[in-house]
């Protein structure tokens, strides 16, 4: 079954592919057939010409189309074939886990558990592993946190532990006490130490 599409850009890449390979048997839909005729020719002059303002007068004279148009068809042309000069890869990649997840997705609601696994196993593939990072060595031992508390101008640090543990009622005239304004001469101490 063909799917009517005004764009390419709707179609999925297995769509694409299997009229790559065998255009007789996998047609396009109508409207699509012109468009991808004009992507295929902005991939191949891309190849030649990294330049997109040559390639959109060539295009313009060859196909009578407005810049707007050469421009949508120049971008597909990048995100559907590989050129020389430049590949989005992680367009491709997330193109082609969109079109896994959808067939995993309709081999649920089907039941076809067989097709669903194996649908899995493709997506991993294409995931990929994840990539071993440095491990940090700090990253496994236990930070201590202090609140320091001015009291009688004697300096004292309190474990934010042992601050858990207070009572409500002591929770709240620490925090009071916090943010208590200070004047002038005590801001200028500060910013001196």
């Amino acid at each position: 079954m063909v799917r009517e599409y005004k764009s390419i850009a709707k179609l999925t890449h297995d769509e694409i592919e299997a009229h790559i390979v065998d255009p007789e048997n996998n047609p396009l839909p109508e409207r699509c057939r012109e468009q991808f005729g004009r992507v295929l020719s902005a991939a191949r002059l891309l190849d030649d010409y990294p330049d997109d303002n040559h390639v959109i007068r060539l295009m313009r004279a060859k196909y009578d189309v407005s810049p707007s148009t050469v421009r949508r068809d120049i971008a597909l042309a990048r995100q559907l074939y590989k050129s020389r000069h430049t590949f989005d890869w992680d367009f491709w990649q997330a193109w082609m886990i969109k079109d896994q997840l959808e067939l995993i997705r309709e081999c649920k609601l089907r039941g076809d558990t067989k097709e669903w696994n194996k649908a899995k196993l493709v997506l991993h593939k294409i995931i990929g592993e994840r990539p071993m990072g440095e491990e940090d060595p700090r990253r496994m031992q236990a930070n201590q946190f202090f609140i320091q508390i001015v009291q009688n101008g004697q300096t004292q640090n309190v474990s934010l532990g042992d601050v858990r543990n207070y009572s409500d009622r002591d929770k709240k005239e620490l925090i009071d006490n916090l943010y208590q304004p200070i004047d002038d001469a005590q801001a200028e101490e500060i910013m001196d130490t």
